[in-house]
């Protein structure tokens, strides 16, 4: 697994193509691969009866999830840890309510029909089929160190996501990533060997010394700037910051590291175009079509 090639950008869909299809669907996906896209970021929670599901947020969200009777659902805890995979079947996905605020920031994303949440397995098995060589799966575990009874805990869910993973041909393709640096350090302690990426929001109020986020690890300095060094001597493989976070001089020390850069979520040319004149490695965008066809206008390699 190659995270960075010099003066190219590796360009990640996020949540699939979330710009252009619901996110974290399968049919998301296959859109990224049908477009010669190859590498995404998706995002992992563990249902009731422990089976790995694709869903970004612990809850059910009202804005993109209809109930069975094709309703947009009004309650917003309906907690994924609280369902088994069934009762989760029982929701729809295809589509997002362009009524609410949320939906309005993704008013061109079309809607599609029988969409549920997938399953882990479901999404590697039709990954199976689209393997290139430059292939790069970024799953993000979501865990919180700050509230209880929303997932397994770290350790747990660690081996859950692990062993689906390695029942795949894909586990030299994975690269894992969380906010929740407990458990980066779990996967460590199964297999050191293991590709780890380490998330980090400044401006969600994440990075400061000693902060439960980062599994209570000391930052001496407040700026940005320690940050590749912790990492790096934490065994991280990545870091991915959000893009708002960084300059050109971070990423400087990062690379001096030796620790690759890719930024999240990265949607407007300016900040596209600010991102690869810092020279990161990878960008995480809802649009990376529009991605594609900046790079080709500007004569810039991607991959």
């Amino acid at each position: 697994m190659i995270l960075s090639k010099p003066n190219q950008i590796k360009i990640y869909g996020h949540r699939g193509a979330r710009g252009n299809l619901p996110e974290n669907t399968l049919d998301s996906f296959q859109y990224l691969f049908e477009n010669k896209i190859n590498a995404y970021e998706t995002d992992i929670l563990i249902s009731k009866d422990m089976i790995p599901v694709i869903t970004h947020d612990f809850r059910l969200d009202p804005d993109l999830t209809k109930d069975s009777g094709g309703d947009w659902i009004k309650e917003d805890n309906i907690k994924i840890f609280d369902l088994t995979y069934e009762e989760l079947l029982k929701f729809d996905i295809s589509s997002i309510n362009k009524k609410t605020k949320y939906g309005r920031r993704f008013a061109d994303q079309k809607n599609l029909t029988n969409q549920k949440i997938p399953k882990l397995s479901e999404l590697l098995e039709l990954t199976s089929k689209n393997i290139v060589d430059d292939l790069i799966i970024n799953l993000e575990i979501k865990s919180t160190p700050i509230e209880e009874n929303l997932t397994p805990p770290p350790d747990v869910m660690v081996k859950l996501i692990i062993d689906e993973v390695n029942k795949s041909i894909l586990k030299d393709r994975v690269i894992y990533s969380s906010f929740d640096w407990r458990i980066l350090r779990e996967i460590k302690n199964l297999d050191p060997k293991i590709s780890r990426a380490y998330l980090t929001s400044e401006q969600r109020g994440k990075v400061y010394d000693k902060s439960p986020w980062m599994d209570f690890m000391p930052l001496y300095d407040s700026d940005t700037r320690e940050l590749p060094r912790l990492i790096k001597t934490l065994g991280g493989e990545a870091w991915h910051p959000k893009h708002k976070d960084i300059n050109k001089d971070v990423v400087k020390i990062s690379h001096e590291e030796g620790l690759p850069v890719n930024v999240w979520t990265v949607n407007e040319e300016f900040d596209m175009l600010r991102m690869i004149d810092y020279e990161v490695d990878g960008i995480m965008t809802d649009y990376p079509l529009r991605l594609i066809e900046l790079c080709e206008r500007r004569n810039i390699k991607w991959f």
